[in-house]
């Protein structure tokens, strides 16, 4: 028998020997789950596209500079992350060994609708994708090329799921259940928590909207079986270090 969730703040949630409370989150809930992704998603801004457009064409951010300024944004990110890192490591929960295999198989699937959708002409206009090539771009110094690709992949592997999933499965699909989310157990599903899902999956992926909400939907059934952040964050990173490799040899670079 569990407690049922309260309107308790973290620190003021029951705990007796014969009912424990259920870790429903960091200590710090809006912290860890709010300010890592809003600071990953506002230095994004600033990283340029090949057309100049955006923030980074307004500052005069050339294209040349995105590894360095992709470089900023994962050194920021993991700087708050390390901050929130000891509200965080008891409420991520022991990993269960299947997510990450299901991560690895999600990755076709992804690639697939994603190509589906870009040949079918699905959608239209910019699809914040900026997609830089580092053997193009740095030609034949293949040291700065392998430097970004580390770079990138501690971004994919490291970075994005961790951010993203605190935010989505941690933050608002816990509160548009309720508003003191915290009070809410990880994993929990309802109808409005899925369209939420859902509509975060085609506003953050519009070129593979698919496939993202496709996997996305996945990977919330992961967290309503399990009930541990840590399955999402290990089933995301296991996709994403999936269609690193896959674009490596492929040279889609479109994907990323």
């Amino acid at each position: 028998m569990t407690n049922r969730p309260t309107d308790r703040s973290p620190a003021e949630k029951p705990n007796t020997p014969s009912a424990p409370a259920i870790d429903y989150g960091p200590s710090d809930p809006w912290g860890a789950c709010l300010v890592p992704m809003i600071a990953f998603l506002f230095l994004g801004l600033l990283e340029p596209s090949k057309d100049g457009g955006g923030l980074a064409g307004m500052l005069g951010i050339s294209y040349g500079l995105y590894p360095a300024v992709y470089a900023v944004r994962v050194a920021t990110t993991l700087l708050l992350l390390w901050w929130t890192w000891p509200t965080l490591r008891g409420w991520l929960g022991r990993a269960t060994w299947w997510p990450p295999l299901l991560g690895v198989a999600l990755t076709m699937p992804w690639v697939y609708l994603s190509k589906l959708q870009r040949d079918g002409q699905w959608i239209s206009g910019d699809t914040g994708r900026v997609g830089f090539d580092p053997f193009e771009n740095f030609g034949a110094d293949a040291n700065a090329s392998w430097a970004y690709i580390a770079l990138r992949w501690l971004g994919l592997v490291v970075v994005v799921p961790i951010v993203e999933e605190l935010f989505l499965r941690g933050f608002l699909m816990r509160f548009v259940i309720r508003e003191n989310f915290w009070a809410v157990p990880f994993g929990a599903v309802t109808s409005a928590a899925l369209g939420t899902c859902a509509l975060y999956a085609v506003g953050s992926h519009p070129a593979e909207a698919v496939a993202a909400v496709v996997w996305f939907g996945v990977v919330s059934w992961i967290g309503w079986k399990t009930r541990k952040p840590i399955d999402c964050i290990l089933a995301h990173a296991a996709t994403n270090l999936t269609l690193g490799v896959y674009v490596l040899f492929t040279n889609d670079w479109w994907l990323l």
